[in-house]
C-alpha cells in the first residue's frame, strides 16, 4: 500500500479493477483507494498474475502493508498463518516461560493488566482501526499471542452482544477523509490564533455584469459564478496586500507570488478543496473553465493529488444554502480563508434615498501570527472597492 501522499498510516481501498487470475502489466491501475484528500488510483510496479488479494473493498489497510501478490501463475502463495509468522511480534523465551507460569492464566481477566500483550501487525491494525484495546482480547481469548482471526472473534462477540442500531444511538464510520478533516481543523485552531472581520459587499453591479456577460456565452463555454468573480478581486488585492497570500513558518513568513485558490466542495465522505493554480494571471472565463474542470473531476472521481495541492488562499461558499454569513476554520498552512453568505436583497441608503440592493456578506479569518487586524480590514476594503465597480474585473 503506498503512502498517497497524505499524513495519515491508513488508506482505503474503495475498488478493485482487476481480479485474481487477471495479467498484469507495469503501470496498470489495481486499485482505487481514499486518501484525506481525494480518491486515487493505484498502479502496478510489477508485472505478472494476479495470484492473491489480501484485502478487498472497503479494507482499511497500513501504507506498507501487502495487500496482493503478483507473480508467475506457478509460484506460491504464502497463507495468512504463514505471513503472520514471518511478521509478528515474538515474545522471548523468559517472557514465555513467564507467561505460562503466571497465575494470570488461571485469572483470564487480570491478562491485559498483569502480561505484555503480543499481537501480529494484522492484528494490531485491525484493532487500531476497530479502535478495540488488544488488551480485551486478549482477556477473552484468555492467551496474551494475538492474530488478526482472534480480533475478528472478539469482534463477532460485541456485535452478538447487541447492534447499535436497536439502541438510541448508532455509530458511523469515520473515512480517512473524515479523520484528516477533524485532525486538520483542530491543528488549525490550536496552531493558528484566528481573528474574524466581516463586510457587507453591494454586488448589484456584479449581478448586472454576470448575467451580460453570461448572456453573451455559447457553445462549449461555461458560464461565469460569483466565486470566479471573487477570486478574481481577491487575487487583484492581495496585489497590494501580499501577506494575505502568505504561509507562517517559525522564524519567517514566506509570501506566496501567484494565488493558488482552493474553494471547498462538500463530497459524500466530507470536504475537498481542488486548487485553482496562478488565478492572478488568469481572465474571468478562464478561472470559470478551470473551476468547471476541477468539479467535473471530482463528481468523476478522477481527481489527484497535484489537483488539490497547493493552496494559499481558500473560499467557502454556503451561499447555495441560504446562509447569510458564517465563519469558516484557516485552511493550514494558509493565512486566510474567505466564508461567502448569499446575495440578499436588502433596503440600503444611498444619497439619503432607500434603494433594494444585491448585498453579500464576505467573513474572513485570518493568522494573527502573520495578518494583523489593521492589514485584513484593509484587504477586505480593497475587495469590497473592486467588487463594487466589477468593470475592472473583465479589463
Amino acid at each position: 500500500m503506498p503512502s498517497g501522499g497524505q499524513t495519515t498510516d491508513e488508506l482505503v481501498i474503495l475498488q478493485w479493477e482487476k481480479k485474481v487470475g487477471d495479467l498484469v502489466k507495469r503501470g496498470d491501475i489495481l486499485f482505487e483507494i481514499e486518501t484525506d484528500k481525494a480518491n486515487l488510483t493505484v498502479e502496478s510496479y510489477a508485472e505478472g498474475t494476479l495470484l492473491e488479494i489480501r484485502y478487498g473493498d472497503g479494507a482499511h489497510v497500513k501504507v506498507g502493508e501487502t495487500v496482493a501478490y503478483i507473480g508467475a501463475p506457478t509460484d506460491k502463495v504464502p497463507s495468512e498463518d504463514e505471513y503472520e509468522a514471518a511478521t509478528e511480534e515474538k515474545p522471548s523465551i523468559q517472557e514465555a516461560l513467564s507467561a505460562e507460569t503466571n497465575s494470570v492464566e488461571r485469572n483470564p481477566t487480570l491478562l491485559k493488566e498483569t502480561t505484555r500483550i503480543f499481537a501480529s501487525p494484522l492484528a494490531k491494525m485491525q484493532a487500531r482501526v476497530e479502535n478495540i484495546n488488544l488488551g480485551d482480547v486478549a482477556s477473552f481469548i484468555s492467551k496474551n499471542l494475538i492474530k488478526k482471526d482472534d480480533v475478528s472473534k472478539y469482534l463477532t462477540h460485541l456485535r452478538n452482544g447487541g447492534s447499535p442500531e436497536t439502541g438510541d444511538s448508532y455509530f458511523i464510520d469515520v473515512t480517512s477523509m473524515r479523520k484528516a478533516i477533524a485532525r486538520k481543523m483542530k491543528e488549525s485552531v490550536l496552531v493558528s490564533p484566528h481573528y474574524i472581520i466581516s463586510v457587507d459587499i453591494d454586488m448589484t453591479g456584479i449581478v448586472k455584469l454576470r448575467q451580460k456577460l453570461n448572456d453573451g456565452i455559447s457553445g462549449a463555454h461555461v458560464k461565469i459564478s460569483y466565486s470566479d468573480f471573487i477570486m478574481k478581486a481577491v487575487a487583484k488585492a492581495i496585489a497590494w496586500h501580499p501577506l494575505i497570500n502568505s504561509t507562517f513558518q517559525e522564524d519567517r513568513i514566506k509570501v506566496h507570488k501567484n494565488v493558488n485558490f482552493g474553494f471547498a466542495m462538500a463530497v459524500e465522505s466530507g470536504i475537498v478543496a481542488p486548487v485553482i493554480k496562478n488565478v492572478n494571471n488568469r481572465s474571468l472565463s478562464e478561472i470559470a473553465r478551470a473551476v468547471a474542470d476541477s468539479i467535473e473531476k471530482v463528481r468523476t472521481g478522477k481527481i489527484n493529488e497535484s489537483d488539490v495541492s497547493g493552496g494559499t488562499i481558500t473560499l467557502s461558499n454556503l451561499g447555495m444554502y441560504g446562509m447569510k454569513e458564517f465563519t469558516a476554520i484557516i485552511n493550514q498552512p494558509e493565512s486566510c480563508i474567505l466564508a461567502l453568505g448569499a446575495i440578499i436583497e436588502k433596503p440600503v441608503s444611498i444619497n439619503r434615498k432607500v434603494e433594494v440592493r444585491d448585498i453579500m456578506n464576505i467573513t474572513a479569518s485570518f493568522d494573527h501570527r502573520v495578518i494583523d487586524g489593521a492589514v485584513g480590514a484593509a484587504f477586505l476594503q480593497e475587495v469590497k472597492k473592486t467588487l463594487e465597480d466589477p468593470h475592472t474585473l473583465v479589463h
